[in-house]
């Protein structure tokens, strides 16, 4: 049994939020430098570069285990992280939040204010190395039509794992939006923040009985590695990652 380090829920420059450093290289780079061996891309409402990520980090010596990822906000702002077995998957939930978003203008040069000066559109869709390949029209800060049940139904029919993201927060957290876990949605797991690790909030949700899991929501290639969960696997895939979340089969997984 191996015993590995995931960080299950990292941005791409897809995600507004996300900082214009977080290329697919720059994030598999520093990943394998902190000593991360399975990443999450989990970009806000779409798996655009997913498959990006995971060429970067295939063109690495020893680079880590990429899991195709997306962090869907439901239509009462709750943030839900989906884990796909396929690329192909990911994005097939992904077209389905996407395209029911409102569309943008991104911000570019000819819009940007004197003062500020020209800057890059933010919603970048990139290749391996970094290179803009087409800027997403639709506004990924918004929240989809999707309920929190309609949203881990649509997770679980394409075949993905829903986790309820950083649980610990104020907002954007099923109990902050809501005040409490519905006990008839089917979570897979429950991420506390690595902030909230080192202040001890996992105590108060492992009454659940739900996997536990933290990760660091990277925006900056800095932030990687700072939320890490231990995971015992055979190998890694998918599957493995499945079943270390549900503890079958002699696998398991933890909070680092």
């Amino acid at each position: 049994m191996l015993r590995l380090a995931a960080d299950l829920h990292i941005h791409t420059v897809l995600s507004p939020c996300a900082s214009r450093a977080m290329t697919p290289a720059a994030i598999v780079r520093e990943a394998a430098a902190r000593g991360v061996e399975v990443i999450a891309v989990c970009d806000h409402n779409t798996a655009g570069n997913v498959t990006a990520v995971a060429a970067a980090a295939a063109r690495m010596d020893r680079g880590p285990f990429v899991i195709a990822g997306i962090e869907i906000t439901t239509s009462e702002e709750v943030h839900v992280l989906g884990y796909f077995p396929s690329a192909e998957s990911a994005v097939e939930a992904g077209r389905a939040v996407t395209e029911r978003l409102p569309l943008w203008r991104p911000l570019t040069s000819r819009t940007a204010s004197v003062s500020r000066g020209p800057r890059e559109p933010d919603q970048q869709i990139v290749d391996a190395e970094g290179n803009v390949t087409g800027i997403e029209e639709r506004m990924l800060a918004a929240a989809s039509p999707y309920s929190l049940s309609e949203t881990v139904d649509l997770i679980h029919s394409c075949g993905g794992l829903a986790i309820a993201a950083h649980m610990d927060r104020r907002s954007f957290s099923v109990p902050g939006q809501l005040g409490f876990l519905p006990p008839d949605v089917p979570f897979d797991g429950l991420e506390i923040s690595a902030a909230g690790v080192s202040r001890g909030c996992e105590r108060e949700f492992a009454c659940h009985g739900i996997t536990l899991i933290s990760s660091s929501d990277s925006h900056f290639p800095t932030e990687i590695g700072t939320g890490i969960t231990a995971l015992d696997v055979e190998s890694m895939s998918f599957d493995e990652l499945a079943l270390a979340l549900r503890g079958s089969c002699g696998r398991g997984c933890a909070i680092a």
